[in-house]
């Protein structure tokens, strides 16, 4: 503001002396014109800037880390080459670059965007959709996602302008095109709690009792220590098929990162509980024997499950 008073003084000042000025008035006045352009930039620019810190220091560390701050910055500089942009077709024109001149540049200009934009298609789908992402936050660094048409799922681990890095299980580094992550359905298992539910079908042989093969399977789960034991278990009837009768275990985990592992010991303790207990468990094999000849024939049934 103080700059802003001398400059008004000082053209005041030159004011007076115009005529005497001549051929060089026209030069002055440019000059002031200069000063005040300048001044008037430098101070957007500082507004921009000293906004965007401004929300910065607003958002929790945490977000401000991993997303806020690459969203911010990202407006910032659009705000930043629009502004630019606009400053120059004002100083252009005052110095009387208009017309045929600004048109056929602009004109170049826009040929030019339309080639690149065309060469570069996928790259700036890639870069909006980050955007897009960065803004929306279907998912954070370190979640644990799965992308269903690209059948990959692992720990997200950076996100980037164009792309996005997930490590799988078995340590892979899987790097997806933002673009494709766009428009495939994302399922997000850590975005609320780490606990997860894990499930599991058995199929029993017609026979037993339905109760007694539900409480010997729900028997089963509480003995294991990695079950959380504030969610019930459920064993739950979900139909008859063709070789025997469906079951569906339930039991919750503390850790969806422990998901595969807990999988495994989950089906260890039911085949354990119904082979002590005798329940026999449909085969998909029909073997046939032929008694005089001495022969063992195996025919794999296709199972209805």
């Amino acid at each position: 503001m103080l700059l802003y008073i001398i400059l008004q003084g000082m053209q005041a000042i030159v004011g007076l002396f115009s005529e005497s000025l001549g051929v060089y008035s026209k030069l002055v006045d440019d000059l002031f014109f200069l000063l005040y352009w300048s001044i008037g930039v430098y101070i957007i620019i500082r507004l921009i800037s000293i906004t965007s810190n401004w929300y910065l220091s607003k958002v929790p560390l945490r977000d401000r880390e991993e997303i806020d701050q690459r969203v911010v910055r990202s407006v910032q500089y659009i705000f930043l080459l629009v502004f630019s942009f606009l400053a120059i077709v004002i100083l252009l024109r005052h110095f009387g670059i208009t017309g045929t001149v600004l048109t056929a540049s602009l004109t170049a200009l826009g040929l030019s965007g339309i080639i690149i934009g065309l060469a570069a298609q996928s790259t700036i789908a890639d870069i909006i959709t980050g955007i897009v992402l960065l803004i929306d936050r279907p998912f954070r660094i370190g979640d644990r996602i799965r992308i269903e048409k690209l059948d990959t799922w692992g720990d997200v681990i950076e996100i980037g302008w164009r792309s996005t890095r997930i490590l799988t299980r078995d340590n892979r580094l899987v790097v997806i095109p933002n673009s494709a992550i766009g428009i495939d359905m994302i399922t997000n298992y850590s975005i609320l709690d780490k606990i997860f539910r894990v499930e599991t079908d058995v199929v029993v042989s017609y026979g037993p009792d339905i109760e007694y093969v539900r409480n010997l399977i729900i028997e089963a789960m509480k003995h294991e220590d990695w079950i959380m034991y504030e969610n019930p278990v459920q064993v739950l009837l979900l139909e008859f098929t063709g070789s025997g009768m469906k079951f569906k275990a339930r039991c919750w985990i503390e850790n969806y990162v422990e998901t595969r592992v807990s999988e495994d010991r989950l089906n260890t303790a039911i085949y354990k509980a119904l082979i002590n207990a005798n329940i026999a468990m449909p085969s998909s094999d029909i073997i046939i024997h032929f008694a005089d000849q001495g022969i063992e024939l195996t025919i794999s049934k296709k199972d209805d499950n």
